[in-house]
């Protein structure tokens, strides 16, 4: 490659209580694998990364070293303070990009591009998953993430939830300590008919492995976390999980135009050394450099933090892991691009089952 490099910043919340460093792990790989493969159009990128601990000024110090560094667009990992790195990305005219959408002011704001689903439209997905599944009273296992999480679920999640007919309530360990075991057994006092894990691969791991120590047999639900499985063996049995991205161990039953991206994400992530990191939120890291590339590679003229502006408000392509998006026709005004899920349960044996066949759109029924 013979090109200048394409300045790329990359936040991602890797340190704290409630971390996800094996996202930082899954970008590196992505983008030694794209500067091998002739980067963009012959120039490598450069990523510039920037390590959070999920607290708003955190966040915020990591956009304004991205700034100073005159980067061309900042990529979100798994960003819990994403709301902070807004108003001076914006301000300096930086367009920010994720495959998972972070905060909430952030997934609402037209400038920016993420393409999962609306958080709206996501959950609704959600709740009709888990009623197929016979929940009608979950209740949601979580970590205190701080007031901004803690909002998102008083005024999005849980009336989300009631209003697909669910009683849905939420209890939030202290991330220092969690106390699984109480809440569990909260769980089983007030006669909640399903659980739903939600956090970090540890706190899935963690809160699995007690609900079934405590003899929880009714269903359970673990977000996106795909590490419980290969930890907790048969005791992973059983659990649901709701993706945006396939996971590697669901290839057998993924769409066949998605089992070559999963073999190369396998591939390459064995080559950086994370074979243990596979089936984690990696594949949010990966997915992120991998669709940006795709995005870069249609810039016409020069690559500058305006022309990327541009391309990704009217990118329509396929997001690698995911399902196809069209920035252009966004399923709700100035919300996040994508309108599809997969829900998969965990098989014995350790790999998950695509329950759809595919990709559910969704934005209808």
């Amino acid at each position: 490659m013979t090109g200048a490099p394409i300045l790329v910043g990359f936040i991602n919340t890797g340190q704290g209580g409630l971390s996800f460093p094996e996202v930082r792990v899954a970008a590196d790989a992505a983008s030694s694998y794209v500067n091998t493969h002739d980067g963009v159009n012959g120039r490598p990128i450069e990523l510039i990364s920037c390590s959070t601990t999920g607290a708003p000024e955190s966040a915020g110090k990591c956009a304004n070293d991205l700034i100073a560094k005159k980067v061309s667009v900042a990529v979100l990992g798994v960003e819990l303070g994403a709301d902070a790195v807004l108003k001076p990305l914006k301000e300096a005219g930086i367009p920010i990009f994720g495959v998972s959408s972070s905060g909430t002011t952030l997934a609402s704001d037209p400038s920016v591009t993420f393409t999962t689903p609306p958080a709206s439209l996501t959950w609704n997905g959600f709740w009709k998953v888990m009623r197929q599944a016979g929940a009608r009273k979950p209740i949601m296992i979580g970590v205190d993430a701080g007031p901004a999480y803690k909002k998102i679920l008083d005024t999005t999640v849980v009336p989300s939830a009631k209003a697909a007919g669910l009683d849905l309530s939420y209890t939030l360990n202290n991330p220092a300590s969690p106390d699984f075991a109480a809440a569990v057994t909260a769980a089983k006092e007030k006669g909640a008919d399903a659980i739903y894990f939600s956090g970090a691969e540890g706190d899935c791991t963690n809160g699995i492995k007690t609900a079934r120590q405590l003899g929880w047999n009714k269903p359970i639900f673990a977000g996106s976390c795909t590490q419980f499985i290969k930890t907790l063996g048969s005791q992973a049995e059983g659990v649901y999980t709701q993706q945006y991205l396939l996971p590697a161990n669901s290839r057998d039953t993924a769409p066949k135009g998605k089992q070559a991206q999963i073999d190369l994400y396998v591939k390459h992530m064995t080559a950086a050394g994370a074979t243990d990191k596979i089936d984690s939120f990696a594949t949010y890291g990966f997915a992120d450099i991998m669709t940006l590339t795709d995005v870069l590679k249609g810039v016409n003229g020069k690559i500058t933090a305006a022309t990327v502006k541009s391309a990704l408000a009217t990118y329509k392509g396929d997001v690698f892991l995911g399902a196809p998006v069209d920035c252009s026709a966004r399923p709700l005004p100035k919300e996040s691009c994508g309108s599809s899920i997969v829900s998969l349960k965990v098989l014995p044996g350790g790999k998950q089952k695509v329950l759809t066949g595919g990709f559910l759109d969704i934005t209808k029924g």
